[in-house]
Order: C-alpha cells, then sequence, then structure tokens
C-alpha cells in the first residue's frame, strides 16, 4: 500500500462506520480495508476489477458521466488518485454531492501540484512533473492512453464549493527532498504577504497555500462536508 493510502485510511479510523462508494477504486485494496474497518464499500471502476477481498459490490461505470447510484445513497465517496484522469470535473463534483447523503462526507487524495519543487518545475518548464506532455506509454495500462487533467488544491476546493460541498480538513502525506531548500524562501514570502492581507478570506487560503502539507508533501488528502448555511 503506498503511503498516502495508509494516510488516508488513518484519516477514516474516527469516522463512523457507513455505507462507502470507492469510486475509482483500482485493484479495491483499500476498499477491502474499509471494509474491515466495519464500512460497507462498493467500488466502481471503468477499468479494473477489484482483486483485493469480497466486499459489497462493483460497478463498471465512467466517472466522466452520471454514477449509477440514487441521490443520498452514501455517508461517505472516496475518490484516491483519479481525479486527473477526468475530462468533467464539474459534473463528477455534482455527482458525487448529489449521490452523498446531506451530512455525507466526500474524502479525495491527488497528486500535490503545489509543493515548492512542483512550482519551480512548473517556473522552468511551463508543466507540472507529475503531468509531463510527452510520457512513455505502458501498453497494459489502459488509462495511460488517456490525457491527464491534472487539478490543484485549489482547482478542487472550488469545484467542490460550487457543488455545495466545503473543505474540512487537509494533510500532506510524502515530503518531497526537493523542495526542502526552497520552503523557507516561499515560507517567508507568504508571511510578509499575509502581514498586509485584510481579508480574512485571502488571509485563510495563503496560510493554507504556505502550510507544510502543502509546501512539502508529494500528494494531499482533502477531505468535505455539506456547506454551512
Amino acid at each position: 500500500m503506498k503511503a498516502h493510502q495508509v494516510e488516508l485510511l488513518k484519516s477514516v479510523e474516527g469516522l463512523k462506520p457507513g455505507r462507502v462508494l470507492d469510486a475509482g477504486s483500482g485493484s479495491g485494496i483499500l476498499g477491502d480495508s474499509l471494509s474491515k474497518m466495519g464500512f460497507e464499500v462498493f467500488s466502481l471502476d471503468l477499468y479494473d476489477i477489484p482483486k483485493h477481498g469480497h466486499f459489497g459490490r462493483f460497478v463498471r461505470a465512467d466517472l466522466n458521466r452520471p454514477i449509477p447510484f440514487a441521490d443520498s445513497s452514501f455517508d461517505y465517496i472516496l475518490c484516491s488518485e483519479s481525479l486527473q484522469y477526468l475530462e468533467n470535473h464539474s459534473g463528477v463534483f455534482r455527482e458525487f454531492r448529489r449521490a452523498l447523503r446531506p451530512d455525507g462526507r466526500l474524502i479525495l487524495t491527488i497528486p500535490n501540484l503545489l509543493n515548492a519543487a512542483s512550482r519551480l518545475y512548473f517556473l522552468q518548464r511551463g508543466y507540472f512533473p507529475s503531468f509531463k506532455p510527452v510520457r512513455t506509454m505502458k501498453a497494459g495500462k489502459g488509462w495511460d492512453f488517456l490525457a491527464y487533467n491534472p487539478l490543484s488544491f485549489i482547482d478542487i476546493v472550488e469545484f467542490a464549493g460550487r457543488s455545495g460541498m466545503e473543505l474540512t480538513a487537509f494533510k500532506g502525506s510524502g515530503v518531497k527532498g526537493s523542495s526542502l531548500p526552497l520552503y523557507p524562501i516561499l515560507k517567508a514570502l507568504y508571511s510578509i504577504g499575509l502581514l498586509f492581507e485584510k481579508n480574512p478570506e485571502k488571509s485563510r487560503l495563503i496560510k493554507r497555500l504556505s502550510s507544510s502539507d502543502l509546501l512539502l508533501c508529494d500528494h494531499v488528502i482533502m477531505q468535505f462536508g455539506p456547506k454551512a448555511a
């Protein structure tokens, strides 16, 4: 199991077991772990059939399209490392919100485009290291022929917000060694900006963007709940 998957499972340890959709389930390793933790797991993927465990049920479906579940079907939706393969980001977040119960939670993991090393790489080359326009294809992996559509932390907060959800927690996973020398420089620049920022919403965003979780880590785990009325 990868480091960000371990961290994701840690983030759900304190949650009350319920019905969960593993959206983009892949081999099913996360769903199997959740099942052992007492969750009722349903898995969905376009390419892979779960190989781990015998839990819930599996649906082959495309997350770019409406998902084949009724409104308010799930207490939790988990989507780990799948959003970057999708085209219809607005649609998938609307579908996640529709399929979640009113007080349900969405839990995501994504490659962190905003760590310090990734930002410098983009400045030098014009694209992010995790999403190179020229790549070596692996014939045995169907998804490798899909166009990557990278999303940053900010993009996801925005898409979730439009669908009626808000960020409740986030944490990084896996320190990127090449980000360490740049971290104090960016941290200092953000700190100076905070001294002059009077808008509370912008200040909150700056604090998130200057956190060690986003500046140092190569993956980020995000948790969303319904927007406060």
